[in-house]
């Protein structure tokens, strides 16, 4: 089975650094090692690499559709799937799956697509395509239903890590908090500095991508120890990870002076990851993260737009050395039970062939 992974954005320096960009990237990488895959993405210029026997291929992008980072175009796309049997695209709401969509069909490969939260403008619902699409494979229940259209050949298939890059490092103390992602109003960071505990160090990994709310985070953090660091590779991140007593995704579906967000974590990488290096998470009860942090047991799940709630959790994690101990064992261990790429790429293979059992 030869598969194409299609994502508009690259992960890294020449794309972007988000759950979106990460997840068809190591879910590509993955998948290689069971069967033939191409990730097929969009740059500034053309180019084609191996990477562990993962075919890259980059394709130039020629503009975006109405302006939208999700609607790359590039007429190279009709080339980089002509010789696959499945096609997986992701970022479902956008012009670029329309036409994988309707490449595909047009071939008779069998057609998938992921939603990762990015959007742009699209015709699926107009020209009715769902009901050319052979699957959607969310990446949480809360990713499934918010396409009811799309029930019917819906499979839930969660995400991953790496989990022996991102794993527990040597005993040492660990100290404070962490939050690591992008710097935008939906991922409530304003929250978590809002609440936290005067005393306790909190770390904000992350690129600043709205200078307001990075101004805004700035000032919130005055008086408190509060570090933010915008340039940390991915070696950078399984360090503070591991240091840390508690990670935390405070995401929120009414963020700060911003619209509301309704979808504002699909799943929660990032969770993910602190649990692999057997970090206990803090998170909002927001999105799909409840479906990766089961309160009590790897975490604690709190409501949102409550500073005070998250200050607490924060506290507990960072104070309880036996609650901390339990939790930090069963994180690690759910993540090798059931958040490794792999077992996400096994998931995916499972989904493919078993639509082509049915067609």
């Amino acid at each position: 089975m030869r598969v194409a992974h299609v994502t508009p954005t690259g992960f890294g320096s020449d794309g972007s650094y988000g759950g979106g960009e990460r997840y068809p990237a190591e879910l590509a990488r993955a998948m290689s090692r069971l069967t033939p895959t191409r990730l097929v993405r969009f740059g500034a210029r053309s180019g084609r690499t191996f990477e562990d026997g993962l075919e890259v291929r980059t394709l130039a992008s020629r503009g975006r559709f109405r302006g939208a980072e999700v609607n790359q175009l590039s007429a190279a796309l009709v080339g980089a799937l002509s010789d696959v049997d499945v096609v997986h695209v992701h970022c479902w709401d956008s012009v670029l799956a329309n036409a994988c969509v309707l490449l595909g069909r047009v071939r008779g490969q069998r057609v998938f697509a992921t939603d990762h939260g990015g959007s742009g403008h699209n015709y699926w619902r107009r020209l009715h395509l769902n009901r050319l699409l052979t699957g959607f494979l969310a990446v949480s229940e809360f990713g499934a239903g918010r396409y009811p259209e799309l029930s019917d050949r819906t499979t839930v298939i969660y995400g991953g890590t790496d989990h022996h890059h991102f794993r527990p490092g040597p005993s040492a103390p660990r100290h404070g908090a962490v939050f690591v992602g992008r710097l935008l109003p939906h991922k409530g960071i304003d929250q978590l500095i809002s609440g936290l505990p005067a005393d306790l160090p909190l770390r904000v990994i992350g690129r600043p991508y709205h200078p307001t709310y990075r101004e805004c985070l700035h000032d919130l953090a005055a008086g408190k120890r509060v570090t933010f660091e915008e340039n940390a590779s991915d070696d950078d991140v399984v360090a503070a990870y591991r240091s840390a007593r508690v990670a935390v995704l405070p995401s929120q579906y009414r963020p700060l002076n911003s619209a509301p967000s309704p979808n504002p974590e699909l799943l929660g990488l990032t969770l993910i990851e602190a649990m692999a290096c057997g970090t206990p998470v803090v998170c909002t009860d927001v999105g799909g993260m409840p479906e990766v942090v089961e309160s009590g047991v790897t975490g604690l799940v709190v409501e949102p737009l409550n500073p005070q709630a998250l200050g607490a959790a924060v506290h507990r994690l960072a104070s309880d050395d036996a609650a901390w101990s339990v939790m930090a064992a069963n994180a690690r261990r759910t993540v090798e039970r059931r958040f490794t790429w792999s077992a996400v790429a096994e998931r995916c293979l499972d989904a493919y062939a078993g639509h082509s059992r049915g067609s």
